[in-house]
């Protein structure tokens, strides 16, 4: 049988213990700040598809990440994701179309769509600041 100063002892270490388990990830702002859009540019899928023509589209919207959200900040495209500490990140734009991209050491987002006829290929360069 354990005494009772010793089960008071088991339960305080317990409690001191879960605050360290339970706390959450740092939120990722390495890359915090505004990546104004570059540009974008839609290729063929595949070299004999059908549709022999991609729409080029306009340079997309700004980006702005906080925290690791990522949030458009203006022009047609509203895109919203995420990205992780090593810079990988998805956005999806108002269609749900999905966005897989990096952002590389000197703060240059390149993203891809795999559309189904057309790729596109998204630039963001990050603002000094």
């Amino acid at each position: 049988m354990l005494s009772p100063a010793r089960t008071l002892l088991m339960i305080a270490a317990c409690v001191l213990a879960m605050p360290a388990a339970a706390q959450a990830p740092a939120p990722t702002t390495a890359f915090d700040g505004t990546y104004p859009g570059v540009s974008a540019v839609s290729t063929r899928s595949e070299p004999g598809s059908h549709n022999r023509f991609c729409r080029q589209p306009d340079n997309p919207s700004p980006l702005t990440i906080r925290n690791g959200v990522i949030q458009s900040t203006g022009g047609g495209d509203q895109w919203k994701g995420t990205v992780n500490p090593q810079g990988a990140l998805v956005i999806r734009d108002q269609q749900g179309r999905r966005v897989d991209g990096q952002i590389n050491p000197s703060g240059t987002i390149t993203g891809q769509y795999p559309g189904p006829t057309c790729k596109t290929t998204f630039v963001w360069r990050k603002q000094p600041g």
